[in-house]
């Protein structure tokens, strides 16, 4: 139940404020001065916030910089409808200001050494998804993930797609490769929802100086008193880690009272075990344990 009560305050304190759906995943929705990056090869500056003004200038990927209001205006590329934003920038010993397409800027970024990871969400479509008796139309989004150096050359970009539903609120982070055979660091990604029922999403991507290498995916998902479902990885060098191995522990739990009155959880608990060589992951085993129930006052 703590896990449960912990999500709700999470969540609660991160969309204490209303912002539109669209704009979750870049964050920018607020004036003054917000610090971004330019997630793409190459974008235009325009004088005014709409595709006939006077072209400024152009940046190229990992520009920094700010974000000094959003504008009512939205453009819609590729299926994501966003706004404009006016930003200021450092150029040529000059501070300059101009119009940018917010869907330019990285969602995310963070930096490890010399390398600096960044995220963007390059587009956005639907698609019918058939699960078990039913079928909907899913919403998906084509992520891309690049790593540059110093000077701001890209070293490697990987893309895909994954349907994110409502779960628009993005964070990233580098991580130590904490014993993974033949990687420097491991780049992970995270999308979350504003409310219950929602899914906290992580993606992982292993690193090695030259490339991004697909690790597994968790999520951890929760309604409150009614059900949670918890994953966790083990890395080798983390407690209870073996060699060359990603353990994920899985926790899945239902109140079986009705009514939801009171707490009393039916706990299923499972283990999966994955190989990693170095360039690929494969899951080798699976453990069930015994389902216990868990009560709570």
């Amino acid at each position: 139940m703590k896990k449960i009560i912990l999500f709700i305050l999470f969540t609660n304190f991160i969309f204490s404020q209303e912002i539109p759906s669209e704009n979750y995943f870049w964050f920018l929705s607020y004036e003054g001065k917000t610090e971004g990056i330019i997630g793409v090869k190459n974008c235009y500056i325009r004088e005014e916030s709409n595709t006939s003004s006077k072209l400024l200038d152009s940046l190229q990927i990992g520009t920094k910089i700010k974000v000094l209001s959003t504008t009512d205006g939205t453009l819609n590329i590729k299926g994501l409808d966003l706004s404009w934003v006016e930003i200021e920038y450092y150029k040529n010993h000059q501070i300059k200001t101009g119009f940018l397409w917010k869907g330019f800027i990285a969602v995310g970024n963070t930096t490890r050494g010399n390398t600096t990871f960044l995220t963007t969400i390059d587009s956005k479509y639907s698609k019918k998804v058939q699960r078990d008796d039913y079928e909907y139309a899913g919403e998906f989004y084509r992520i891309s993930v690049k790593a540059i150096d110093s000077e701001n050359q890209i070293i490697s970009e990987k893309s895909f797609s994954k349907e994110l539903s409502e779960s628009h609120f993005f964070q990233n982070s580098a991580i130590s490769s904490w014993g993974l055979k033949d990687l420097n660091s491991i780049y992970r990604i995270s999308f979350s929802g504003e409310a219950c029922g929602i899914p906290t999403l992580h993606y992982y991507l292993g690193w090695n100086g030259r490339e991004f290498l697909e690790l597994p995916e968790k999520y951890d998902i929760g309604d409150a008193g009614a059900y949670y479902h918890t994953e966790e990885f083990v890395f080798p060098k983390e407690k209870g880690g073996q060699p060359d191995t990603i353990i994920k522990n899985i926790t899945e739990a239902e109140n079986t009272d009705e009514n939801l009155e009171g707490y009393t959880f039916l706990v299923k608990k499972s283990i999966e075990y994955y190989s990693w060589d170095g360039k690929n992951y494969k899951l080798i085993k699976t453990q069930k344990l015994k389902p216990y129930i868990e009560k709570e006052d």
